[in-house]
């Protein structure tokens, strides 16, 4: 996994994204791009006219990265449509826990699962150190190529994780590419609180997620951003912590999920495991690795056959010291290094 640090303006953010990842981003389009490009260049246009209107400074960062990587705009763009690649073939399922209480702080920990094992053409990941000059510095975990602010933590002390749920809600690309407006919350948040202001501000379009968040002071909670509607879940009085999974858990959402009956099956499972878990929470980071580790009937580091993903890359956010723990792999099997801001 490249770490790329990147300064200056949304241009030049971009610019250096493309330029320190021209490889990787090329092999992303030329894998899951053009093959689809009859079914995804129909939506670029409506992309520009609408994100340009909400979130010019992050099409700017896109232009940067096409000028950068030396490839069209179009394909850049083609890449980062909310209901684009993303939507087409991957069956993404991913496992997000935040913990308050121990010794560093609140921690967010997040296992991020695909369906591809070791070896595969799998979609390439990085990390992105994120400077800009008229925002808040910020990590982000994401495909190469592929802006999305879904996990994120910033030097202001909020942290992020996401998992795919799907909407069954009916979407307008009218309104704000999703991912990319997370994206935008994370380089001015200064707080949780800040944060839920900014996702439930527009409608939005996008695959639908659910996703966690939690700030340095210990102030978290839960969105269920079922497109184009945005909930929040807060945790409930006494609560050391609080997870996200595949299905949304508010009632009021439990029948607007994606997920296949075996998906959703696995997702309730593995959600039961990290509740039980926060209920004997101390907070600390050999707590975050247990529970990241953990292989039983649903496991958290899941490996495919029963599992039905594999575990691509794992990461323990710790927000009061602008760091975060990450690996390529299996977290059973590899040894996490340190990103800082």
């Amino acid at each position: 996994m490249k770490v790329v640090e990147c300064r200056g303006t949304h241009r030049e953010i971009g610019e250096a994204m493309g330029e320190a990842l021209r490889s990787e981003i090329a092999f992303h389009i030329e894998r899951f791009v053009r093959p689809y490009w009859e079914r995804l260049h129909p939506q670029i246009g409506q992309f520009i006219r609408t994100n340009r209107k909400y979130i010019p400074r992050i099409m700017e960062q896109l232009d940067g990265m096409a000028k950068g990587a030396n490839l069209p705009p179009d394909e850049i763009y083609a890449l980062n449509l909310p209901v684009g690649v993303a939507s087409l073939t991957f069956e993404e399922e991913c496992s997000n826990v935040i913990m308050t209480g121990g010794t560093n702080g609140p921690l967010w920990g997040k296992n991020n699962d695909g369906g591809c094992p070791p070896g595969e053409d799998r979609r390439p990941v990085c990390a992105l150190k994120i400077y800009p000059d008229d925002g808040v510095p910020a990590i982000c975990f994401t495909f190469c190529g592929w802006l999305s602010g879904g996990d994120m933590i910033n030097a202001e002390g909020v942290a992020v994780g996401h998992s795919s749920v799907g909407s069954r809600f009916a979407q307008s690309p009218y309104n704000v590419s999703a991912l990319h407006w997370l994206y935008q919350g994370m380089l001015e948040a200064k707080s949780a609180i800040d944060y839920a202001r900014h996702i439930t501000s527009l409608p939005l379009y996008g695959k639908g997620f659910s996703q966690v968040t939690v700030d340095k002071d210990g102030r978290m909670f839960s969105g269920e951003i079922c497109c184009p509607l945005t909930q929040i879940r807060w945790p409930e009085p006494g609560d050391a912590g609080m997870d996200c999974v595949n299905h949304y858990q508010l009632p009021a959402l439990k029948d607007v999920t994606m997920r296949t009956e075996a998906g959703l099956k696995n997702s309730i499972g593995r959600n039961d495991y990290l509740q039980n878990e926060l209920q004997q929470a101390d907070g600390s980071l050999e707590h975050m690795q247990h529970i990241l580790t953990y292989h039983g009937e649903y496991s958290i580091c899941r490996h495919g056959g029963k599992d039905l993903s594999h575990t691509e890359y794992s990461m323990i956010g710790i927000p009061a010291e602008g760091r975060v723990l990450y690996q390529y792999g299996y977290p059973c099997k590899e040894t996490y290094k340190e990103i800082a801001l």
